[in-house]
């Protein structure tokens, strides 16, 4: 008999893997996976980076692949063609496979619906940018052209082909739904991205070491943080700083790097400005003192932008408890959700006149400060925290990939 009980164990099949695509496993997809892991649900990885230290102690195997190239733009789409390659491949090599496919890098979403009828894999679809949505605005293919409406289409198929669709907001889910047909079925699912609440949280100036090694004590405190992006009004930011000098307390600071950084420093260098700092990104340690050395967080999202993009940053300032300057076209999820919690303002793109004078409402009111202050965190503890976000992803991709967690983890 116990011989018997021993042969039912040993032959019961193991839980399913996921198995997750994503060409850059950045800070809140790796966040993703270990709380996946963490509930018992084993996980693999394609990706060409991972954001970690020590990739050789990370709870999933990874496969490495052909890492992005962000620039020239002939070499990222070479980057993005060889990585689809073999996510390809491996795909075909795990046939009813469940797949998490993040669009990053774009191309990978196109193959999906010929890799599922080869393979019989079934798969959810991650949907950061939006192409040829993205493609067009930038400047990289003509608005309706030849290239743009085939991608559309093959778009559409991935997306009628996915089991589910996982992005970012309710904006960017119409733009998806304008890749379809009327009648067409496609399940959209907006979850937004999130902050560690435990990680970054308030913290009082006098405490804070950023604060003490930058001169900030005293000071009222404008910070962006972040990359320096196509999709980035930073022109605005500096040219609000010249018209804050006559307010001493008042101390902009520009933390970050990305395609436009060497733009951004000539600026500032050319501008001299005494309320002005640029620093390099800071390390994922120094974060919690640097993010929370701000009383009011600037979020950019230029226009032409809007329904194709969510700055993840956004989620990182409530969590620290600092006010939004939400600087957007009218009709993004920046301007809805500091209307609907009341947790900044909203300042439309290029015009910093009006960023001048949100920054002094806010320094000028301490009392409307405290209230937006207040309303960040509770906005990151209620809805965007990171145990409410993979939690609401973890269940999704169970229930539309067919993934059972194990009894035990179900309340992890």
């Amino acid at each position: 008999m116990g011989n018997r009980a021993a042969c039912c164990r040993e032959t019961k099949p193991p839980p399913r893997r996921l198995s997750v695509v994503n060409q850059v496993v950045g800070p809140l997809n790796r966040e993703l996976l270990e709380d996946l892991c963490r509930a018992g649900i084993p996980c693999e990885v394609l990706t060409g980076w991972v954001d970690a230290d020590d990739t050789d102690r990370l709870p999933y195997p990874v496969t490495w692949a052909a890492p992005l190239v962000k620039s020239p733009a002939w070499r990222r789409v070479w980057s993005w063609t060889t990585f689809t390659a073999r996510a390809s491949w491996f795909a075909l090599r795990r046939p009813g496979g469940r797949f998490l496919v993040v669009t990053n890098p774009p191309l990978t979403m196109l193959a999906m619906p010929c890799l599922k009828r080869l393979a019989g894999l079934r798969y959810v679809l991650l949907v950061y940018d939006i192409y040829p949505d993205v493609g067009e605005r930038m400047g990289m293919m003509r608005r309706g052209g030849l290239l743009a409406r085939i991608w559309r289409r093959m778009s559409r198929q991935a997306l009628l082909r996915a089991e589910g669709v996982i992005t970012l907001g309710s904006h960017m889910a119409d733009t998806l739904r304008g890749h379809l047909r009327a009648g067409d079925s496609c399940p959209i699912e907006v979850i937004p991205s999130w902050a560690d609440t435990e990680f970054l949280r308030p913290l009082d100036k006098a405490a804070n070491p950023f604060v003490a090694r930058h001169g900030l004590a005293g000071k009222f405190v404008v910070m962006y943080s972040g990359n320096f992006g196509a999709t980035h009004d930073t022109e605005s930011i500096v040219a609000a700083a010249e018209r804050l000098r006559d307010l001493p307390d008042v101390h902009i600071m520009l933390i970050g790097g990305g395609t436009r950084e060497r733009e951004v420093a000539d600026l500032v260098a050319a501008k001299a400005l005494p309320n002005l700092t640029l620093l390099p990104f800071q390390p994922l340690s120094a974060l919690p003192h640097s993010l929370a050395s701000a009383d009011a967080a600037i979020v950019c999202l230029d226009e032409g932008y809007e329904g194709i993009a969510v700055p993840s940053k956004t989620y990182h300032a409530l969590a620290v408890g600092a006010a939004l300057l939400a600087i957007s076209p009218p009709g993004t999820e920046l301007t809805d959700l500091v209307a609907e919690h009341a947790c900044g303002i909203h300042v439309p793109p290029r015009s910093p006149e009006r960023l001048a004078e949100a920054v002094r409402s806010l320094h000028g009111d301490r009392d409307l400060l405290a209230r937006c202050r207040a309303n960040a965190r509770r906005a990151a503890e209620d809805h965007f925290s990171r145990t409410i976000a993979t939690r609401r992803c973890r269940d999704y991709l169970c229930r539309h990939l067919g993934i059972e967690i194990p009894p035990a983890c179900v309340e992890s």
